[in-house]
């Protein structure tokens, strides 16, 4: 997922060490961090004033470089404590200048939902770097290696091995490193995107995804960053993790901090969206199990190897995953999934399933123990249970039985073990003395027997594209679109604006939301987001529009010469009314204006989208780019799916193509000249949805 538009200059970077200024990173912000302006814009710069340094300044010969009126660079350090020594983790804070960048509009925007929004003048990238990757560059004149912040070549004279659009775009691709292990960016009116997370799976040494995340939300809350979109193509256990988490928690991963899907591709909502987890992940576990005596098959004998290994019943996909996620992940992190599920799991050894009394146990146990002594052997659960089912009689005893003889201790010495054979993906039981005992965790899988049954488990429950069939047919068909469903909502949104408290709580001023409507935009006019006034409590009608007038000034590139006219709410309130008497205290307004003159030199800057024009009208729904891959019609240039047009994401599109609209009222092909008119997908997002550069957030 690239950001588009020049990065700013970049330093050097030594390592902080005035522990003062070091910040808790697991804490912050702390009771004495608290951010004390309602916007963003404001709460950034202090933040960036109270505890953040400027970047260590580079040679005297390179301050000249062409990235240096791009904007600034800052860094802020962080302490996390760990087992050992704490560490130190240093956050670059890098302020863009849109009007000088090389790109100024924002894919991650224009798949949002935010492609109308205007261009803002300043956007702010938060990134914590991968210290295990190599800061070197390779010089293109004579081999050598160079420093990555280095705009000149020590070997060549007057560093000419490097120009200055090299270095430039050497620290373009820097600062979309897929390699960072946390990534953000936020536009100056609030609007923001978590590029990326890389937890212990990207290569990060000592922090989690979990905690990289919680971090993350920790800063956005603590700016009061109105809304942040991420596109979830993240990857665990080498699987995509939006549909395994989601099957198993009821939520995406991210939705355990308020993400919710935004936009789903090919027009998929909320509601399809809710209900393609519950279909999924409520799909009985029997269906796999027919009443045949045929021999089983690997997916049988693997979920019914989860089935002996839980203390309560797995009857479901999400009883089956939330398991297993539980014994991959350390405890912790399974006392989490659990309480996420609505469903209350308990874990107790000594469940009984029945009203059985301690003389009909004793008498089961005595069964298996007569079993393995005549044995003298490993013996696996399935044998096992076959053997002791006739005298036992009762088959939930028998599982009773078996899940809790582990350790049990004869008259003679010996003991009951249990271990996990990996190869058979079962339980064996055996009966001996205390000197063979296996080690104490041999009863559970490895981490790479569960991360093997994981992507197992995912290829044939919930991978649309490698579903194993089973019956009743109309199930797997609808387990196979739900599975579909999930894999195609990746756009996902947290909208911090709407929690109660968002606002500070000041009594001694007034905020308000206003929104701006432009006069004199005929063609295609761009959507103004709210942006929130803050007004003291004395404030006339005059002082609003005068407030209106600096704010969106300041934010939005293309209203440099905004001018407010009237209050659409109240057209008759003079400028001396009181704000307080017409909106309250938290109220929302509406204001007319326009921009006056020279609104062709800011074009450029009207939306995210870019200045193209290009309409989306597809047959699922969709009316806007969503990032996924679309072409249009040679006819009336309106842009649908690939897929959706019934061509494979894996074939090229055809040289000349014609919608069915066209075709069925017979329109003239009148074949365009654009060159880039064929196929297109936004930015590099492609590269996402192809498996390329995805986060590990584990």
């Amino acid at each position: 997922m690239a950001v588009h538009g020049r990065p700013t200059k970049l330093a050097r970077r030594t390592r902080v060490t005035a522990e003062p200024y070091l910040l808790d990173m697991r804490a912050f912000p702390g009771p004495k961090e608290r951010a004390g302006a309602a916007t963003f814009r404001a709460n950034v710069r202090g933040f960036l004033a109270l505890h953040a340094s400027p970047a260590p300044a580079p040679a005297e010969w390179e301050q000249e470089a062409v990235l240096g009126d791009a904007g600034a660079m800052w860094q802020v350090g962080f302490r996390v404590d760990g087992e050992g020594e704490a560490s130190v983790v240093v956050m670059d804070v890098v302020e863009e200048d849109v009007p000088r960048a090389r790109r100024v509009h924002c894919d991650h925007c224009t798949v949002a939902g935010w492609s109308r929004h205007p261009v803002c003048g300043k956007k702010y990238h938060f990134i914590i770097r991968n210290e295990n990757m190599p800061r070197c560059k390779t010089c293109r004149r004579c081999g050598l290696m160079v420093e990555l912040f280095q705009t000149r070549c020590p070997s060549c004279s007057h560093g000419s091995g490097l120009s200055p659009d090299e270095s430039e775009d050497w620290n373009y691709v820097q600062i979309d490193n897929p390699r960072h292990l946390l990534h953000g960016v936020v536009h100056e009116n609030g609007f923001g995107h978590l590029v990326r997370i890389n937890g212990h799976e990207g290569g990060s040494s000592f922090l989690t995804g979990y905690q990289l995340m919680d971090f993350w939300d920790r800063v956005c809350r603590y700016l009061r960053v109105r809304k942040v979109s991420v596109m979830d193509v993240s990857k665990k256990f080498e699987v995509d993790y939006r549909v395994l988490h989601a099957v198993a928690t009821g939520c995406s991963w991210y939705g355990q901090w308020g993400f919710k899907l935004g936009s789903g591709s090919f027009g998929i909502t909320s509601e399809t969206y809710c209900k393609a987890i519950e279909n999924l992940s409520s799909v009985p576990l029997s269906h796999f199990f027919p009443h045949s005596r045929s021999p089983r098959n690997q997916l049988q004998d693997t979920i019914a190897f989860y089935q002996s290994l839980s203390k309560c019943p797995l009857t479901t996909f999400r009883d089956l995953f939330l398991h297993v996620l539980g014994l991959a992940a350390n405890k912790s992190v399974h006392n989490h999934l659990v309480t996420m599920h609505k469903k209350e799991i308990v874990y107790d050894v000594n469940l009984r399933e029945g009203n059985w009394t301690d003389e009909e146990i004793k008498r089961a146990v005595d069964v298996a123990l007569k079993v393995l002594r005549a044995a003298d052997r490993w013996v696996a659960m399935r044998s096992l249970k076959a053997a002791t089912a006739h005298p036992i009689g009762s088959p939930e005893l028998v599982d009773y039985c078996l899940k809790t003889i582990s350790g049990t201790r004869t008259f003679d010495g010996m003991v009951v073990v249990v271990h996990c054979n990996s190869e058979t993906n079962t339980m064996e039981y055996r009966l001996t003395n205390e000197t063979m005992l296996p080690p104490k965790n041999a009863s559970m899988p490895t981490q790479e027997h569960l991360l093997r049954d994981i992507k197992f488990l995912y290829d044939a429950l919930l991978c649309p594209h490698t579903m194993h069939p089973y019956k009743p047919e109309q199930i797997h068909d609808q387990a196979k679109r739900s599975a579909m469903i999930l894999l195609d909502s990746k756009q996902f949104l947290n909208h911090y604006d709407l929690e109660e408290d968002f606002l500070p709580q000041n009594q001694s001023v007034l905020h308000i939301w206003c929104q701006v409507e432009l006069l004199d935009q005929v063609d295609d006019p761009p959507s103004l987001p709210a942006e929130l006034l803050t007004l003291p409590q004395t404030a006339t009608v005059a002082d609003l529009k005068m407030e209106a007038m600096r704010t969106f000034r300041d934010v939005y590139l293309m209203l440099q010469s905004f001018v407010p006219n009237q209050l659409l709410d109240c057209p008759t309130a003079g400028d001396t009314t009181q704000v307080k008497l017409l909106f309250g205290a938290k109220g929302t307004v509406h204001i007319q204006g326009r921009c006056v003159g020279g609104e062709r030199r800011v074009a450029i800057y009207r939306m995210e989208r870019g200045v193209d024009k290009w309409t989306v009208n597809c047959s699922c729904g969709a009316m806007d780019d969503d990032g996924e891959r679309m072409l249009s019609c040679d006819s009336c240039h309106v842009w649908q799916h690939t897929r959706c047009a019934g061509i494979s994401d894996f074939d090229q599109v055809p040289k000349r193509y014609v919608c069915a609209s066209c075709k069925l009222l017979h329109k003239p092909k009148m074949y365009s000249s654009f060159s880039n008119k064929r196929c297109k997908t936004t930015g590099s997002f492609s590269h996402a949805s192809g498996g390329l550069w995805r986060s590990h957030i584990r």
